[in-house]
């Protein structure tokens, strides 16, 4: 006997291409037409901006959204990066703007200056938007 995989979708719930391909209760027109946009939303926000190219440099922005600041310590802690490829996402996020690092004049733990990172205004409403669209889609 053969175990259907629950999280596969069946072809009722694909999206209609057009209207003979599926019958909708009108009811159901309007959620339909929300989800779409929705998707379409999130999908041109995931390829218009680079920034969004990498789940690391999404879970940063995220990260800084919340706390503004953090060390690249506790950006290293969070995320679970190594110290290279922090730096090479910190790099590429500063480049679109997104965020601002700086050396703080507090000694770290190995007496080297603690690297700050910052979120702009850019970046800041660069995730605002990404959330919001997210947000926007029903599981």
């Amino acid at each position: 006997m053969r175990v259907q995989d629950p999280f596969q979708r069946s072809k009722r719930s694909r999206p209609a291409l057009s209207d003979k391909d599926e019958k909708i209760k009108v009811g159901d027109l309007d959620g339909k037409i929300v989800e779409e946009e929705a998707v379409r939303s999130l999908n041109e926000q995931l390829n218009e901006s680079p920034a969004f190219k990498s789940s690391a440099r999404i879970l940063i922005l995220v990260l800084l959204a919340q706390a503004r600041s953090m060390s690249s310590v506790e950006l290293r802690t969070l995320t679970g990066l190594g110290k290279g490829s922090l730096e090479n996402h910190l790099n590429k996020l500063e480049g679109f703007g997104f965020v601002g690092i700086s050396n703080s004049k507090s000694i770290g733990a190995r007496g080297s200056p603690m690297r700050m990172v910052e979120i702009t205004e850019k970046g800041l409403s660069a995730c605002r938007a990404l959330v919001k669209s997210i947000s926007s889609l029903t599981l």
